[in-house]
């Protein structure tokens, strides 16, 4: 970013000050030809700064426009798709600008509201996505027509595909710890901040994994808690039965895998009957610290 006048006329005095043969220089006059000289070349500079600047700016909104097909550009291109139930959505291309996109731009269309892209094997792009809020899966035409839409930004001889699923269901058994006098409200408090917890961070970190230290930190950061001690934490896809569940921590069977990535990018805590939160949490009064 360019300097001020007075920003380098500055720096160029006090340099002038170290230079001892340059204590000459010391009239305090606006009209001293070394004080007038000090200005000219500092506006030169600020001129040429400025300059940088706008060259900088021009090419930097070039590359923003241009196709370098980064995970984190393809990424955006997934947010700025549109959909509509009454009419059809065609990109088309721009020579002028080399770019791809909608002859109009319409937020009210872009369903997208998370998203994770991934590059695997065999030159394939996986795109996990999901829209509203809170976050559902995209329903079959609308999952078509993303891919399409894929295909018509994307390079030749690459895959797309695009997943989008109900939520993964995150199960949590453990003994709560807490003081007695939180008693009559510690059991919704606890259940109140998993909720929030998972929720903020399909939100923020969609497509990413949690630890089991996150879920420990999250319980026993609830006023009144004095301890978390967890025998088992699990995951599963929706469509996976509560007996298929994926372990990553068992307590009895020694298993600690550290973290859980949501196979769907997101997750809530498991609704399958009697394995909620109210049910595989036991909360204990223990004042003792």
């Amino acid at each position: 970013m360019a300097r001020t006048i007075a920003e380098v006329k500055a720096q160029m005095i006090a340099q002038k000050n170290a230079l001892q043969e340059l204590n000459g220089l010391d009239s305090p006059s606006q009209t001293a030809f070394w004080n007038l000289y000090v200005f000219l070349v500092a506006a030169a500079i600020v001129t040429f700064e400025t300059i940088n600047d706008v060259y900088t700016a021009t090419w930097q909104t070039l590359l923003d426009k241009s196709y370098p097909g980064s995970q984190k550009w393809v990424l955006k291109q997934v947010f700025k798709f549109q959909y509509s139930t009454t009419t059809p959505q065609f990109v088309q291309y721009n020579e002028d600008t080399n770019t791809v996109g909608y002859p109009v731009t319409n937020t009210e269309l872009q369903i997208i509201t998370r998203a994770g892209v991934e590059t695997l094997v065999n030159k394939t792009v996986l795109v996990k996505v999901a829209k509203s809020e809170p976050p559902a899966p995209l329903d079959a035409t609308e999952q078509n027509s993303l891919l399409s839409y894929l295909y018509a930004n994307g390079f030749a001889g690459i895959t797309y595909a695009v997943i989008s699923l109900q939520p993964d269901r995150l199960y949590v058994v453990g003994n709560v710890l807490y003081s007695g006098q939180y008693a009559s409200t510690i059991e919704q408090s606890v259940i109140d901040a998993l909720d929030a917890f998972l929720a903020n961070f399909s939100q923020s970190n969609f497509n990413q994994a949690f630890t089991i230290n996150q879920i420990i930190d999250v319980i026993q950061s609830v006023p009144g808690v004095i301890d978390f001690v967890p025998s088992e934490m699990a995951g599963r896809r929706q469509i996976v039965a509560w007996s298929g569940r994926t372990k990553f921590y068992d307590l009895a069977a020694g298993v600690n895998q550290v973290k859980y990535k949501p196979y769907a990018g997101y997750i809530i805590q498991e609704d399958a009957t009697n394995k909620t939160f109210v049910d595989t949490l036991t909360f204990v009064a223990s004042d003792v610290i």
